[in-house]
């Protein structure tokens, strides 16, 4: 997202908590030739001046913040007046969180995260647009995916390891088999704000 952003804008930063991810993305970009700036830290705490960016986005992060509303609040800060705030978010409904609920359910959180952006409106920020969308996930079989999972977060391989059957089961039953693939719709969410003071 970041690298699309880079084609878009005369220069583009990134953030994100995990420092070996940061290095990789930054060695991606340089090779791709785009100006981008990789910074390992967090959303929560920006290094940033006040009134420093045109836009700022969250894609798919705002629900994994300790505390979204200080996130957002930086957000708000290095905003620069008039600026954008985009949040991309996935939203727990369609066949592919119903597929995957029982390793990770983030129902609560990507709610709250819903809560936390409408509370911005009445902090600063106008609505600009809502727009939801299907993003086609597939995977050759249920272990691929079990793999894609475990490499995202460790913990998830008790879950696999004590209800590895039922959770097979249910990812089959709520795939569709196209091209002897296993595809699912991923249901999104983006939230456009300007700010206005």
């Amino acid at each position: 997202f970041t690298r699309v952003l880079a084609k878009m804008f005369e220069a583009v930063d990134g953030i994100d908590v995990n420092a070996r991810k940061t290095a990789q993305a930054q060695k991606a970009a340089a090779e791709a030739g785009l100006s981008i700036q990789f910074h390992a830290g967090s959303g929560e705490a920006m290094s940033f001046a006040d009134g420093s960016f045109d836009v700022v986005a969250f894609s798919n992060s705002l629900h994994h913040f300790t505390d979204m509303e200080r996130g957002l609040g930086e957000a708000a800060r290095v905003l620069a007046s008039n600026g954008l705030l985009y949040v991309m978010e996935p939203v727990p409904s369609g066949n592919y969180f119903e597929a995957t609920k029982l390793v990770n359910d983030e129902t609560v959180v990507r709610t709250e995260a819903y809560r936390a952006i409408g509370r911005m409106v009445r902090n600063g920020f106008i609505p600009v647009a809502e727009i939801m969308y299907r993003a086609r996930r597939a995977f050759a079989n249920f272990a691929e995916w079990r793999t894609e999972q475990i490499d995202r977060a460790e913990s998830r391989r008790r879950i696999f390891e004590t209800r590895g059957e039922e959770v097979r089961t249910r990812f089959e039953q709520h795939a569709e088999r196209i091209d002897g693939h296993l595809a699912f719709d991923q249901v999104f969410r983006v939230n456009l704000l300007r700010k206005v003071r």
